[in-house]
């Protein structure tokens, strides 16, 4: 769910009113890595050593058009370089700058087999925790301790997250929600369902409110105001969702239980064609959430 959504700003920044700077990318259109750029922007802080913990193509392509002047390197970590978002940033591969020192690396995080590198100045987790389950599950509330161990002082670290779709919601609150919302929901649900029938891992997704936990844990100092994003769910993102429920029917160990299942999306889609159309409902979240190291001189 982290590519493809049309993310909505329902809070606005006081720093978005500022001129131009050389901390931000004219070319920036998605107002999750605009903010970022603000938030460097408020604190006239250049990127310097930037670690893109769980990088993709959708980060890696921003980063590259950040200005060479606020950037010395880009590090690029992906945990597998095959497949999925780690594909997407192999293919983006050639818009790193090699002869600055810019690279992308294959490791995981919290497995022992992180990659090399220290005294980052930039650290971007761009859907990073949400995506653990699928690599190193359980170890979501280590990830930032590990990565503060990479930082330098003063350095700013940013997470870009996913408000949970339906893991906080109850019987009583599904059954308030509007049609066009239920979609959104029986949607998330389904594809779930559809991946741990394949035997697969389905990516898990944190609340705001636990990544500060863990930020203000690991010693970070989170910068307020932090910052969220209405994700408006068309039709076409609705079927994105499903034709990756689709895509794990093969997998099923059972294909009468396929069969049934495939049914169910073909049934979801048709409604979401019919409720949501190309207006959509906006439904859930994103976030910014960026956190600051302190310096060696406690500043």
């Amino acid at each position: 769910m982290r590519l493809g959504l049309r993310r909505l700003l329902t809070t606005m920044s006081a720093m978005e009113n500022k001129g131009p700077s050389m901390l931000a990318s004219p070319k920036t259109q998605d107002p999750l890595f605009r903010r970022i750029e603000d938030v460097h922007h408020s604190l006239n802080k250049p990127y310097g050593r930037v670690l893109d913990a769980g990088t993709g193509g959708h980060s890696l392509k921003w980063l590259a058009t950040l200005p060479d002047e606020a950037v010395d390197c880009i590090t690029a970590v992906t945990a597998d370089a095959t497949s999925g978002e780690g594909k997407g940033a192999s293919d983006k591969q050639s818009l790193l700058n090699t002869s600055r020192g810019d690279a992308l690396v294959e490791g995981s995080w919290c497995s022992g087999h992180a990659p090399a590198g220290d005294a980052f100045d930039t650290v971007l987790c761009d859907y990073l925790i949400g995506s653990m389950d699928g690599f190193t599950p359980f170890m979501q509330d280590s990830i930032l301790g590990e990565l503060r161990a990479r930082c330098a002082p003063g350095a700013l670290l940013h997470v870009v997250g996913l408000t949970p779709i339906y893991a906080q919601l109850g019987a009583a609150q599904y059954k308030d929600l509007k049609e066009a919302e239920k979609i959104v929901v029986d949607t998330a649900r389904l594809r779930d369902a559809c991946i741990l029938l394949a035997a697969h891992r389905p990516y898990r997704e944190f609340p705001a409110t636990w990544i500060i936990r863990q930020l203000e844990k690991s010693g970070f100092e989170v910068i307020t105001p932090w910052k969220s994003y209405g994700v408006i769910w068309k039709h076409a993102t609705i079927k994105r969702q499903l034709d990756v429920a689709r895509r794990k029917l093969p997998h099923f160990a059972d294909q009468s239980v396929a069969a049934a299942m495939r049914g169910q999306i073909d049934a979801l889609d048709a409604s979401a064609k019919k409720l949501l159309g190309a207006t959509g409902v906006t439904y859930g979240a994103d976030y910014v959430i960026s956190a600051r190291l302190p310096s060696a001189s406690g500043e």
